[in-house]
């Protein structure tokens, strides 16, 4: 099992003249294999800038990615679209769509050149489901079967449409929900990153708003496939955050746990930031 966790470092100036941040972000994330697979192609990545200006300008960074293609390639290619993705996203030149959309452009064309000159990585790529929070605003980065969700009290909405096989039959009548909950083929994923010199994924800027109180969850396919919408407003809903991520990932093992699972919850808080706070910084233990 693999955790994430926010590390405490000095305390930030304010820039002179700079009216403080009324909204601030906290996160907690979790990675497991699950019951049946050896390894972990699952990478997971919440970034909250040091820097005042560029949180004022391009928000926090949230990415899922679950990789495909072998035993190790799928866990390379996941890492490197987190990577490459954090390191992009943040270039000053750019507005949030087009840093983001840059910034998985970027990714998607390093997966797809690695593989092509080395034979034995041929097929390799993972979903990425990338989330900007700036004050209420929730922007959206997306490919593959990764899901993002926004989760309030009276509902749970699903930021992100799922790029599958399956999904296209729903949404051209051949198939029911009922239906495609046991297809056989509902795990055949029809967009990835890296598996194509040029990138098809979805970015835009989301009605709706991200309100304290409301919890937002992206996670791999590992847990949706077990653990309904209903059960997953009522989880975040009810507990902590930390204990939130730890019940669900129990309960996707426990009802089979075929394949890694990944869960990323971010919440929003008022805060007055004319007082020190800790940035923070996501660090890796497995």
């Amino acid at each position: 099992m693999a955790f994430s966790f926010l590390k405490r470092q000095k305390p930030e100036s304010h820039p002179k003249n700079q009216a403080p941040i009324a909204i601030d972000y906290r996160a907690v994330a979790l990675t497991d294999v699950g019951s049946v697979r050896d390894n972990n192609e699952d990478n997971l990545v919440f970034i909250r800038p040091f820097d005042l200006k560029t949180r004022a300008s391009h928000g926090c960074l949230a990415l899922v990615a679950d990789g495909m293609g072998g035993y190790s390639y799928g866990e390379l290619a996941s890492k490197m679209a987190t990577d490459i993705i954090s390191r992009n996203y943040f270039d000053a030149k750019y507005n949030i769509e087009t840093a983001l959309r840059k910034a998985f452009e970027k990714a998607n064309k390093a997966i797809y050149q690695h593989a092509a000159k080395n034979a034995g990585y041929r097929g390799m790529g993972t979903t990425c489901t990338g989330v900007v929070l700036l004050g209420d605003q929730i922007y959206l980065g997306h490919v593959g079967d990764s899901r993002a969700y926004l989760v309030k009290k009276d509902r749970v909405v699903q930021l992100s449409n799922d790029h599958t096989l399956v999904q296209h039959l729903l949404d051209t009548g051949q198939i029911t929900q009922a239906e495609s909950l046991s297809h056989p083929q509902r795990n055949v994923v029809t967009r990835a990153m890296g598996t194509s010199m040029k990138l098809q994924a979805d970015f835009l800027k989301h009605k709706l708003r991200f309100e304290v109180g409301d919890r937002l969850l992206i996670c791999s396919d590992g847990l949706y496939e077990y653990v309904p919408e209903e059960e997953l407003q009522q989880i975040l809903i009810q507990n902590k955050m930390n204990e939130a991520s730890q019940r669900l990932i129990d309960l996707a093992k426990q009802r089979g746990g075929h394949d890694n699972i990944s869960v990323l919850i971010v919440e929003t808080y008022r805060t007055d930031l004319n007082q020190a706070s800790n940035p923070t910084q996501k660090i890796n233990l497995s």
